[in-house]
């Protein structure tokens, strides 16, 4: 009698499959062993056998998914497989805003010159712990006789557009001991970094020594697009973030960059914090002076704050990481201009244009909870950021993106076992929700049946009539001279339903185009809300 073997299925790595291939195996070369009882001791070996397999091969397909970018699903393993192409996940990145501060008359000209000072502090009032802003630019000499404020009516002096950033000053920090080994790493304690604020020092014993910040030991490219390498004496060290987004200061081996010299707690930092979508405070929120400025009456945010994001998701990064690894961190094509510009971070949308051969025009949507144009500091930071990378003799210009305003109405029929009032509310939720800044993006057509789509989905929506969609600068029409164009008696001859079919302000083909580097938000909304017939 030939023996027949027993197929292996290796796709069936659980539990039950392993002890059922077991018990199949044991039956063909065992076919005595006929006590398959819980309490036998064969049965104990095949059902540990089977949960230890289990586990093994649990964390074998883990180890095998977390080994691939588009599979992995741990924030550790997707940026340790990025930096094998360069790609750094981006930390989070601090929100900006533009503050505007109201003077009182000063008393006498030589009171006229208030000085802001670097680092100057201003923070939300209430509502929770306060969201603090600190001004980063150089002391600010403002005279407020001349021509740099607005003088009211009532003699007060208004200053505006002083650009401020999510950020607080962490104090001086002692990060570590250096033992003279190479590759020695010091977190900080602080998070989220404001990678541009840090200052590093090492005490090498006559004195704390000042050390430079470089993307890489191995190579760095200048502002001028030079390469330099790292030389076994240089005082170099770069910055790396794990996946908590704890940055972590990393020197050199004496071969690309040099070693701290042994000593106790002689190496230390100072820097900023502060980053993440807390920071996109809402508009006449920043109303608090943590820092006391002469003559200073009130302070706040016309515009909200933006540009404020949490690090970088994975989804983003699988997406751009590869398209960043394309361009070489060299921006030649408008899709490279546009990769890396979420790169930079603090970017929510963006659309790239070119009018010449070197000249490239950068739509930017800062991150936020609602449209508003880019920050001063963000354009600033996006235009140092593309210095090294544009090509040479190509100018990059940040351009603030256009909103469209779009007007709705709607005529709601609620069910009678519904409050007419609750249901408006719920609808005109969803209908802001559709054009909600985080639902939308640059030259994103809308569509009637989107918007009807939701409305029936609200609970209580027995019927609904969509009366207006169209965009507020389109030319409204004149329904009487179309009527008399067309030979047509005048509106008020006309049936009842007919009038009603004829004045709504919906596009026959129940769409609203938008321009390529124009963001659809809304703008005046009416939701008329009316029990049904009983």
């Amino acid at each position: 009698m030939t023996n027949i073997r027993p197929t292996i299925d290796y796709t069936n790595k659980d539990y039950a499959s392993l002890r059922r291939a077991m018990l199949d195996l044991a039956r063909l070369r065992l076919p005595e062993w006929t006590d398959q009882t819980p309490s036998d001791m064969g049965m104990l070996l095949i059902d540990l056998f089977a949960y230890m397999g289990d586990v093994v091969l649990y964390y074998q397909d883990r180890i095998a998914n977390e080994s691939f970018l588009h599979t992995a699903v741990e924030r550790r393993s997707a940026l340790n497989l990025l930096r094998l192409i360069g790609y750094e996940l981006r930390p989070p990145v601090a929100a900006t805003a533009d503050l505007m501060l109201t003077f009182k008359a000063p008393p006498s000209p030589p009171a006229a010159i208030i000085t802001i000072p670097a680092g100057a502090q201003f923070s939300t009032k209430g509502g929770g712990p306060p969201v603090i802003f600190e001004y980063l630019g150089a002391d600010l000499v403002v005279d407020l006789n001349s021509d740099q404020v607005v003088r009211r009516p009532d003699g007060k002096r208004v200053y505006s557009r002083l650009p401020v950033r999510h950020s607080q000053r962490v104090p001086v920090e002692i990060i570590g001991s250096s033992t003279g080994e190479p590759h020695l790493s010091f977190p900080l304690s602080a998070r989220p970094l404001i990678l541009e604020s840090l200052l590093v020092e090492v005490n090498e014993g006559a004195g704390w020594v000042r050390w430079d910040r470089r993307e890489s030991l191995l190579y760095d490219t200048a502002a001028d697009g030079r390469i330099s390498l790292s030389s076994p004496e240089a005082r170099d060290y770069y910055v790396q973030y794990d996946e908590n987004d704890v940055a972590s200061v990393c020197f050199g081996d004496s071969v690309y960059g040099r070693r701290p010299p042994v000593g106790a707690n002689n190496v230390r930092a100072t820097y900023r914090v502060g980053g993440g979508v807390a920071g996109n405070v809402a508009a006449a929120l920043i109303t608090q002076a943590r820092t006391a400025l002469p003559l200073l009456d009130a302070v706040t945010n016309p515009l909200p704050a933006a540009g404020g994001a949490d690090h970088e998701s994975l989804d983003h990064a699988v997406q751009f990481g590869p398209l960043a690894f394309r361009s070489g961190q060299r921006a030649v094509t408008l899709d490279d201009y546009v990769a890396l510009a979420h790169q930079a971070g603090g970017v929510a949308k963006v659309r790239a244009r070119s009018r010449g051969w070197n000249q490239v025009e950068l739509f930017i949507a800062p991150e936020g909870n609602t449209f508003r144009p880019v920050p001063e500091d963000l354009k600033r930071r996006l235009v140092a950021f593309f210095e090294d990378r544009r090509m040479a003799g190509t100018f990059v210009q940040i351009r603030d993106p256009a909103g469209v305003p779009i007007d709705l109405a709607m005529d709601v029929i609620v069910a009678p076992q519904y409050r007419a009032d609750a249901v408006r509310q719920s609808c005109e939720a969803s209908t802001r929700d559709l054009l909600a800044y985080q639902n939308v993006d640059f030259g994103q057509p809308l569509y009637l049946s989107d918007l009807y789509a939701r409305l029936e989905a609200v609970p209580g929506v027995h019927a609904v009539t969509v009366t207006r969609f169209r965009r507020q600068d389109a030319t409204s029409r004149n329904v009487e001279e179309e009527l008399r164009r067309h030979n047509l008696p005048m509106l008020a001859d006309l049936p009842e339903f007919l009038r009603r079919s004829i004045q709504l302000d919906v596009s026959a083909e129940g769409r609203i185009d938008v321009g390529a580097y124009e963001i659809p938000v809304m703008g005046q909304l009416d939701v008329r809300a009316m029990e049904a017939p009983r």
